[in-house]
């Protein structure tokens, strides 16, 4: 169990109790107050842009925050305002010019408590002119006009500097309805690039590092000092080809602060979660030692998927069907404040609510059953205010009796589907030979993931004599058991893999595929299971890149979910 307090952090535990043993922590363990430095941010460009700051700045300045995350239009901008246009990553050319308004709203904002405000950046472009003209979308990387994007970046960054801002919201993450040559794909995503035949994987992540060079000299000298927070996914290890942009980033920063903006602590409940994540996004960058000075904040999610549990619950009697009741979002804050350098920031699909006062009854159509709400229960803001107080490190809360996911029989041939008299290429696949009862697993695979536990099952079989159960221990994560077989034997072939799965949450259990090209991977996910409590036999169908090397990975993968204990149910049952 690991106790992570942040590397630059010079806190001191208060107490520590700590007994370990297969069930983790059994004593409580309090940590320290959260210091003053320590900041809580709102992601608010959805809801939130200068005019309206300045407007309604004493309005907001009541929430116990420190800072908001705010989106800029130019002067000449049209009723369409998302808040995730993405314009400065457009082939569209800004001037300071275009933003006069925006600035002199800016300027005229009397803040008094939110210090620490940014602006949000999206490198997937969906159109940065009123008539969405598609010359305004994304760039590729060798084209001779990307060096506007650069100009768009120092931009939007003296535009920080002057309005005091602390810097930008990066964000990486793809939204559907890009424009430009990617045809809504990801930039980052060389699969999808419109000069792959012509670059090289290599050459394009040597471009890429030119450009993040280019962007950040020019962002760097309009503020040197500048802040930058970079989203979505910690560690950058899913979008395939982001690294390369930061490394260019890191070796033009000077005197620029850059931070793993760790939007993978949306779901994360405990402080384990969360020192697990930023563990996980250290070891990812230790291995190139440009990524040293990054810094590491934290994303959670207020009110995950709503209808998920019958809507956003807002009368105190209901807030435990919340994914997060009042109680249950201060220790979390707590447990991901003690974990981050500096910024923990909060999303939230009721964006309206939180933080446009004058909007609050806006509905949210399709997410969640409840609305319209008027106001923010006082619990929710209290809970931003008290996660500040000492708390108790080891606290988890408790969670449903049933997340254990069963596997048997899994098959592997080379073909676009399985039929009977196949061929399966898959050792041990019916999990009938395990490894020692020390470290117990069937023999040929790999356990991986997240508190992850396996069990040798025999009740709850397809076939023969054992199947496999995975959990994990924690509140919530990614378990996986993986062969791995060589690449090379598949090299441009179609294979498909399946195995039967028998579960009792819906959607979290299924199979993958992936292979690598230059250590960076693709993943072809399967049918999940429905989550009725029977077997069925869920497929998925790839073809392996030519180019793929080292090993292909078969991966019978289990996201679990969070799912709380209902009340009254005992925890022995």
């Amino acid at each position: 169990m690991v106790l992570y307090l942040g590397k630059r952090s010079a806190n001191i535990l208060l107490c520590v109790c700590v007994l370990f043993g297969s069930t983790g922590w059994t004593v409580a363990q309090m940590g320290p107050p959260i210091a003053a430095d320590k900041k809580l941010i709102g992601f608010a460009c959805n809801t939130v842009e200068p005019g309206y700051l300045r407007e309604h700045v004493a309005d907001l300045e009541q929430l116990p925050l420190d800072g908001l995350n705010i989106f800029v239009y130019p002067d000449d901008w049209g009723p369409k305002r998302t808040g995730q246009e993405g314009m400065f990553f457009g082939g569209r050319r800004f001037t300071r010019a275009d933003f006069g308004k925006a600035l002199g709203d800016l300027k005229a904002t009397r803040f008094q408590r939110l210090t620490d405000n940014f602006i949000q950046v999206e490198t997937s472009a969906r159109g940065s002119a009123v008539t969405g003209n598609p010359g305004d979308g994304n760039l590729d990387w060798f084209d001779p006009n990307w060096s506007g994007i650069a100009v768009n970046g120092a931009v939007v960054a003296w535009l920080a500097r002057e309005a005091g801002f602390k810097g930008l919201f990066l964000d990486v993450e793809h939204y559907s309805g890009s424009l430009g040559p990617w045809r809504g794909e990801s930039i980052f995503k060389y699969a999808a690039s419109p000069s792959r035949d012509q670059h090289s994987l290599q050459e394009t992540a040597a471009q890429i590092e030119l450009r993040g060079r280019q962007w950040m000299r020019a962002v760097a000298q309009a503020y040197p000092e500048i802040t930058i927070i970079l989203i979505q996914n910690t560690g950058w290890q899913k979008n395939n080809q982001v690294r390369f942009f930061v490394r260019g980033m890191l070796q033009a920063r000077g005197k620029a602060t850059l931070i793993d903006g760790g939007e993978g602590g949306y779901y994360h409940v405990t402080h384990q979660e969360f020192a697990s994540l930023r563990n996980t996004a250290e070891s990812a960058h230790a291995t190139d030692e440009l990524f040293a000075p990054v810094q590491y904040a934290m994303g959670l999610w207020v009110d995950p998927t709503p209808d998920k549990y019958g809507g956003w619950h807002t009368q105190p009697a209901d807030f435990e069907k919340n994914y997060r009741s009042p109680r249950e979002l201060e220790q979390t804050l707590y447990g991901a404040l003690t974990v981050t350098d500096k910024y923990v920031w909060l999303y939230t699909w009721h964006a309206g609510l939180w933080f446009n006062p004058v909007k609050r009854s806006r509905l949210m159509k399709g997410q969640c059953r409840l609305c319209p709400h008027e106001t923010l229960p006082p619990a929710y803001l209290q809970a931003l205010m008290d996660c500040r107080r000492s708390h108790d490190l080891s606290w988890t809360p408790a969670v449903a009796a049933d997340r254990q996911f069963y596997f048997d029989d899994a098959v592997l041939v080379q073909a676009e589907a399985i039929a009977d008299n196949s061929t399966n290429l898959l050792a041990n696949p019916g999990f009938e030979q395990w490894t020692a009862a020390g470290d117990s697993h069937p023999v040929g695979w790999q356990v991986g993931g997240e508190g992850t536990v396996i069990v040798r099952e025999t009740k709850r079989v397809k076939s023969g004599n054992y199947a496999v159960g995975l959990t994990t221990d924690l509140t919530r994560g990614h378990v996986l058991i993986d062969m791995r077989l060589p690449a090379a034997r598949f090299s441009g072939k179609t294979i498909t893999f399946g195995t039967w799965v028998n579960a009792s949450l819906t959607e979290a259990a299924g199979v993958e595929i992936l292979d690598f090209v230059q250590d960076m991977h693709e993943v072809s996910p399967g049918a999940a299971h429905p989550g009725d409590g029977q077997w069925h036999f869920v497929t998925v169908t790839r073809t392996i890149r030519p180019a793929a090397s080292g090993q292909v990975v078969f991966r019978l993968s289990v996201h679990v979910p969070y799912v709380k204990r209902p009340a009254g149910v005992p925890q022995d049952d």
